[in-house]
């Protein structure tokens, strides 16, 4: 494993949690738009503080090593959770595709063993 890859890993794995802990940041100030959003996908605002927590949470699990592999999980449930209730009320998801992909990504570079293990090599 070439240090070069581990650190592509790092970048990806930032990149796809930086949407995550912005979302979580918009959350915390209630934003106009996040509120209007969260109701537009059928959500109250009153799940605003839980949704808060949980995409923090999932963004520091998923770049911490020893739990990155729970974090990585945790985003690609959360995301799907996302993109069915984007789909439900027929708004854009790539997004909401995009973000899991590109944590994984960084998860298997940063992993190269553990990911050879998964895919059965």
């Amino acid at each position: 494993m070439t240090l070069t890859l581990v650190y592509v890993g790092w970048i990806a794995g930032i990149i796809g949690g930086l949407p995550l802990v912005l979302g979580g940041a918009m959350n915390m100030m209630k934003t106009s738009v996040m509120v209007k959003d969260m109701g537009h996908v059928g959500f109250s605002p009153d799940v605003l503080p839980v949704s808060r927590f949980i995409k923090f949470l999932i963004a520091a699990v998923s770049l911490v090593p020893a739990t990155s592999l729970i974090g990585v999980i945790l985003a690609t449930g959360w995301m799907g959770g996302a993109i069915s209730a984007h789909i439900r009320v027929k708004d854009p998801y790539l997004v909401q595709v995009l973000i899991p992909i590109v944590i994984w990504v960084g998860f298997g570079l940063r992993h190269l063993n553990a990911m050879y293990s998964f895919l059965g090599f």
